[in-house]
């Protein structure tokens, strides 16, 4: 059988464009999609359980190693798996076949370091850029990150504020009040945390009344 095999890291991608570039290439007979990361190890993916599935002679089709895992190591893991069971593994845009079968085995195994090991490498630079680039910044005074003070604070209660605290003092749970304003538990009871250590301004008709009575005396 052909299994084709997908991963994206988020909720945001698609999958359509990994499943167009294997179908181009082979009918697949099962997919396995998933979206997570590939920092994940492999046996609490789905991953894993394709792989114990997976029988002598049967093909494993990806778009790239990547797709695999984002370590060498992990890459090494499961090709060392999927070659004692003589599972041939194709990934397309890499040109990469390793097939057990293959007396020219040497050759894919080879290429499957290079083209794993030139994976992590780029990723490594990649961060090494990031994390100079940031020292750099900082170097020029620029404030990395949420200012100090700068937090909004809670935009998503702060306009249902009075009637947010009117239903939490007459006794409505931290749990009601999340599912009605859609966010999250601890959103909730941090805003009421926070509410409770503010000093609020008084209400303007008392702020009238007072200065009345200091006319009057």
């Amino acid at each position: 059988m052909i299994y084709g095999y997908i991963r994206v890291s988020t909720k945001e991608q698609n999958c359509e464009n990994q499943r167009r570039i294997i179908t181009d290439k082979f009918m697949v007979d099962e997919w396995v999609e998933e979206k997570k990361s590939g920092m994940i190890d492999f046996s609490k993916r789905s991953l894993g359980g394709l792989v114990e599935r997976l029988k002598e002679g049967d093909i494993l089709a990806i778009t790239e190693l990547s797709r695999l895992g984002r370590s060498l190591s992990m890459i090494f893991e499961i090709m060392s798996l999927l070659k004692k069971k003589n599972i041939r593994c194709v990934a397309i845009k890499n040109n990469f076949d390793l097939n057990p079968m293959n007396k020219n085995d040497i050759i894919s195994s080879v290429l499957m370091f290079a083209f794993g090991l030139s994976a992590q490498i780029e990723r490594e630079l990649i961060s090494e850029r990031t994390k100079a680039g940031l020292v750099v910044a900082r170097a020029n005074g620029k404030r990395i990150g949420r200012q100090k003070g700068k937090k909004i604070y809670y935009v998503k209660l702060r306009k249902h504020e009075k009637e947010f605290m009117d239903l939490y003092r007459n006794g409505a749970s931290i749990n009601f009040l999340a599912q009605k304003y859609h966010v999250q538990w601890t959103t909730a009871k941090r805003f009421i945390t926070k509410y409770s250590k503010m000093k609020h301004p008084k209400p303007l008709t008392e702020k009238f009344q007072n200065s009345e009575q200091h006319k009057i005396l």
